[in-house]
C-alpha cells in the first residue's frame, strides 16, 4: 500500500476544515485600515492621506522610490508624499501603499520568501503598466491584483512545513494542476487562501474574485463573470510571461496552457504580446 504524505489528501469536509484552521489569516494592519477608511469617503482628504503615510518614514521613502520608478514614467522627480499623491492619484497611491504595508506585515519570519515578494512587486507594477498601455481597466485595481493574486503562497508556507516541496512540484504542473497538487497535499490551495485574506482585508470585490479564479483560464470565456475580473486574470498571464523571461526561466507551463486564451481575451495577437513583454522587461531592468 502507498504511504500517504504527512500533509496528504483530505477525505471529507470535516478534514478540509481542519486543514484550513492550520492557515493563519493575519488581521488587517492599522495603517491599511486607516487608508481604506479615508479613501472610502465621498471626498478623500489628500492631506490626511499624506499624514498617515508620513507616520512611517520607511513607507514614505518606499512610496517615493516606487513613484519615481520607470513604471510611472513621470516627467520630474517627486520629493514629497503629497506630491506623489497628486501626480499618480489617490487610488493608485493607496494601491502602492497596500503593497508596501502587506510586505511589511507578511514578509517576515516563516512567510519570508524573497523571490515571491520580488515577483509580486514586478507583477503589480507590470499590471498597472499594461492597463495604461492598453487603455483598459483601472490601474489601481490591476496593481492590487498583482500584489494579492498569489498572497496565499507565503501563508501556505507558514502553515505547512513541506509546502516548499509542494511548490516545486506544483511549478512543474499547468494552471489547474497547480491547485490540485496543493489541495492533494495540504487540503487547500493558495488561490482559496489568498481570496479569503483579500476579502477579510476588504480588498475590492473584483480583485477578490480574480484571485480565486486566476488559475482557471477557461473562465475567461464565461461572460457571466464580470469583465473586470476576467481582464485582471488575462493581464496577469501576460505579465507572468514577461517576468519569467526577465528571470531567464523557461516558458511557463501556464503560458503554454493559457497564453492563447489570455491573448484572445485581451484582443491581442501573439506579436502584440511579445511587444508588450519587451516593454515590461525593459522597465524591470530600469
Amino acid at each position: 500500500m502507498t504511504a500517504r504524505h504527512p500533509d496528504a489528501d483530505v477525505d471529507n469536509a470535516a478534514e478540509a476544515a481542519t486543514f484550513f484552521k492550520n492557515v493563519t489569516i493575519p488581521p488587517r494592519p492599522a495603517l491599511f485600515m486607516a487608508l481604506q477608511r479615508e479613501m472610502r469617503k465621498d471626498e478623500p482628504d489628500i492631506q490626511r492621506i499624506a499624514e498617515l503615510i508620513n507616520r512611517d518614514v520607511g513607507m514614505a521613502s518606499k512610496l517615493l522610490e516606487t513613484t519615481n520608478s520607470a513604471f510611472f514614467n513621470l516627467r520630474r522627480q517627486v520629493t514629497t508624499v503629497q506630491e506623489a499623491i497628486h501626480l499618480i492619484g489617490t487610488d493608485h497611491c493607496t494601491a502602492v501603499m497596500s503593497g508596501l504595508i502587506t510586505k511589511k506585515a507578511l514578509g517576515m519570519g516563516a512567510m519570508m520568501m524573497a523571490r515571491f515578494w520580488d515577483v509580486s512587486e514586478k507583477r503589480a507594477k507590470g499590471m498597472g503598466f499594461l492597463t495604461k498601455e492598453l487603455r483598459v481597466g483601472r490601474p489601481e485595481l490591476a496593481y492590487s491584483f498583482g500584489l494579492f493574486c498569489d498572497i496565499g503562497i507565503p501563508l501556505m508556507k507558514a502553515a505547512f512545513p513541506t509546502y516548499l516541496e509542494t511548490l516545486a512540484l506544483a511549478n512543474q504542473s499547468g494552471a489547474k494542476a497547480f491547485l490540485e497538487v496543493e489541495s492533494g497535499r495540504h487540503g487547500i490551495d493558495h488561490a482559496s487562501i489568498g481570496g479569503i485574506l483579500a476579502e477579510r482585508w476588504a480588498i475590492d470585490d473584483q480583485v477578490v474574485a480574480a484571485i480565486g479564479m486566476h488559475h482557471d483560464y477557461e473562465k475567461l470565456y464565461d461572460e457571466s463573470i464580470p469583465a473586470t475580473t476576467r481582464l485582471l486574470v488575462a493581464l496577469n498571464d501576460v505579465v507572468e510571461k514577461a517576468i519569467q523571461e526577465f528571470r531567464g526561466e523557461a516558458e511557463s507551463l501556464e503560458w503554454m496552457e493559457a497564453g492563447v486564451v489570455a491573448s484572445e481575451a485581451l484582443g491581442l495577437s501573439l506579436e502584440d504580446v511579445e511587444e508588450l513583454c519587451e516593454g515590461l522587461k525593459a522597465r524591470f531592468r530600469s
